[in-house]
């Protein structure tokens, strides 16, 4: 019989590895990039073409390779870095040179040049889909170049799975930026279809966090700076004031290493109880220095992933280091029930007036519209403490929604249209969040954001349908300075927004004019509502969905975006002919209760439920 196990071919098992460590072109990127920093190079400079795909070039300053080193670092686990088992659990470097060129090389038309300092000439080496390698004397300057194109050309299977140009794009404009954090002694380029998206030069810390995330963020980020035990942490966290939609700007890097680590993030969230909005995050680029030997950077193919040897000691660590630098903020902090739960649209502590405009049909001239503000108290002593959750004046959604479902049960909370003949009344507002009203039989509970919301999304999406958008031109068009990521996200989406009554222009490098918005958000902080616009936007590029409809979905996700930030919030104090208003409109027009979030917009709870629970037979 012959014999059902084989050794593979050579190829093949390079193709495999391939796949273990070449996820996407960002992967390359990254691989490349650790290359040239264990190299020593003090400049570095990426070139990608149709998000990776067609090429993707990495060219350093650093030491070079003899054509000897350079033979061996395209094959497979040839390097200078390691010599036994126990180096391993003392890595110095990102990895070692020739790592991943081997796998890179089998799925690639590969090509790698580089000289040393004291060598009259240097080496050129290419390999095509993991074939022979072609060695040439070449001549260049002092550094290595490595070139990667037609990524997957030989593995169609791998080539499927590539996401959309735009998502690729992000992903690698990540990789580049957090390298540019993490080594700001090291001046980094990015050119993207020959059009430079990021340019940084040799800085300190504090100036490369302005160069890639912005001045706005930057000049509002507090230092952090802590010891404990054998544990070090330092590096840069926002004010309660300043929040993203997403955890895409929590950034952690451990001994120089851009890692990942959903423990690390919850403990930044855990420092920050009470002090931040709901489903809002903080910015965090922190840095960790542990000892070699308690941490493991081989828990994942492309050491994305670490693990630590005392866990505990470093979430406790990441805790106590961003309340100390809260703490010495000169900024006040204020609790997340003074900002109020309401998707924190707006200024915490800023009181909101919308316009006619805004409000829609909801405001009937006469009438007066005013948001709830309560002045937040210091929060300087309770910090150090464990944040007490009370609430002050505002009651969160979820307070609200844990009441009712221990009360009545979440089997006997119905979401139903209701019908647009039933007489309703007895409207009243409680918490300035929900509108309570009845009918001959039952009771409803709404919520007058997502309520607000859904009738806003649709009148907007009517509108965009039917291109009647009202469009507010802004007399002064407003500068928005925005991060390379943030940048590529709003150059990926610019038609789209455009047709929504957003009209961005780029003005030179990572920054944009803003000429018109939509009129219902008019008088709004447009550069804060273009930022969070951004990183919602961003959001759905994370989720890598490879479509034909992509433009739809961006179009859908942005007029959601819009229809949310134009609609009256929670702790909105309304009069009862605003919260009628609000309901009849929303049963007139027979809408799904729900917002375009997923959210309920109005509850209903039986009469005959209300006897039975009170014993009223």
């Amino acid at each position: 019989m012959a014999n059902k196990i084989k050794t593979l071919p050579e190829k093949v098992i390079n193709q495999i590895a391939a796949g273990e460590v070449v996820e996407r072109p960002s992967s390359v990127v990254k691989e490349l990039l650790e290359n040239a920093l264990d190299a020593m190079a003090t400049f570095i400079e990426v070139e990608i073409q149709e998000g990776g795909s067609r090429l993707i070039k990495v060219t350093d300053n650093g030491e070079g390779m003899g054509p000897e080193d350079a033979k061996l670092a395209v094959q497979k686990h040839a390097t200078s870095k390691i010599h036994s088992v126990d180096d391993l659990s003392h890595l110095h470097s990102f990895g070692f040179r020739g790592e991943a060129l081997a796998s890179i090389a089998s799925v690639s038309h590969f090509e790698l040049s580089t000289r040393l300092a004291d060598s009259l000439s240097g080496v050129s080496i290419k390999i095509k889909g993991g074939g022979t390698p072609k060695i040439e004397e070449a001549g260049r300057p002092t550094g290595t170049t490595v070139s990667v194109a037609n990524l997957f050309f030989n593995t169609p299977a791998r080539l499927k799975f590539m996401k959309k140009k735009g998502t690729e794009e992000n992903h690698i404009v990540t990789v580049v930026t957090t390298s540019a954090l993490a080594f700001p002694e090291v001046g980094f380029r990015l050119v993207m279809d020959g059009k430079e998206t990021l340019h940084v030069t040799a800085s300190s810390f504090t100036q490369r966090l302005s160069q890639v995330l912005g001045k706005d963020i930057s000049h509002s980020l507090q230092p952090v700076d802590f010891e404990a035990g054998r544990i070090r942490i330092r590096g840069a966290v926002s004010a309660p004031t300043i929040t993203k939609p997403t955890r895409e700007n929590l950034l952690f890097f451990v001994n120089h290493r851009w890692i990942m680590n959903p423990s690390l993030g919850h403990a930044v969230m855990t420092a920050y109880h009470t002090l931040l909005p709901t489903r809002r995050f903080p910015v965090a680029i922190l840095f960790l220095e542990v000892p070699e030997e308690e941490v493991d950077v081989n828990v994942h193919p492309t050491k994305r992933e670490v693990k630590f040897a005392k866990d505990r000691e470093v979430y406790e660590a990441i805790v106590r280091s961003i309340r100390s630098a809260l703490l010495s903020s000169t900024e006040p902090l204020q609790p997340a029930s003074t900002i109020g739960n309401l998707m924190d649209h707006g200024t915490p502590g800023v009181s909101y007036n919308p316009s006619p405009e805004t409000m829609g049909l909801l405001q009937e001239p006469g009438t007066t519209f005013t948001a709830s503000t309560h002045p937040g108290p210091d929060l300087y002593e309770k910090i150090a403490q464990k944040y007490p959750s009370g609430v002050s004046g505002i009651a969160s959604e979820a307070a609200v929604s844990s009441f009712l479902e221990k009360g009545f049960g979440k089997s006997s909370l119905q979401s139903t249209r209701i019908d647009p003949h039933v007489s309703l009344y007895n409207f009243s507002q409680i918490f300035n969040t929900f509108i309570l009203f009845q009918s001959d039989n039952e009771m409803y509970i709404a919520d007058q954001h997502t309520v607000h919301e859904r009738l806003n999304y649709e009148r907007f999406m009517k509108a965009v349908r039917e291109k009647k958008l009202e469009v507010q031109p802004l007399l002064v068009p407003v500068t928005v300075e925005l991060s390379a990521k943030e940048a590529q996200v709003l150059k990926n989406n610019i038609e789209t927004l455009l047709e929504l009554g957003l009209e961005a222009a780029p003005f030179g490098g990572n920054t944009f004019l803003i000429r018109s918005v939509p009129a219902d958000l008019a008088g709004r902080n447009i550069v804060a509502l273009v930022k969070d616009l951004v990183d919602d936007l961003a959001a759905q590029d994370a989720s890598g969905v490879k479509s034909t409809n992509r433009l739809d979905q961006a179009r859908e996700r942005a007029a959601t975006f819009m229809s949310c930030r134009s609609a009256v919030m929670a702790g909105d104090r309304l009069n009862e002919e605003q919260m009628r208003r609000l309901i009849d409109q929303m049963r007139e027009a027979n809408l799904p209760f729900t917002c375009p979030h997923g959210r309920p917009t109005i509850m209903s709870i039986p009469l005959s439920e209300l006897y039975r629970r009170f014993d009223r037979h």
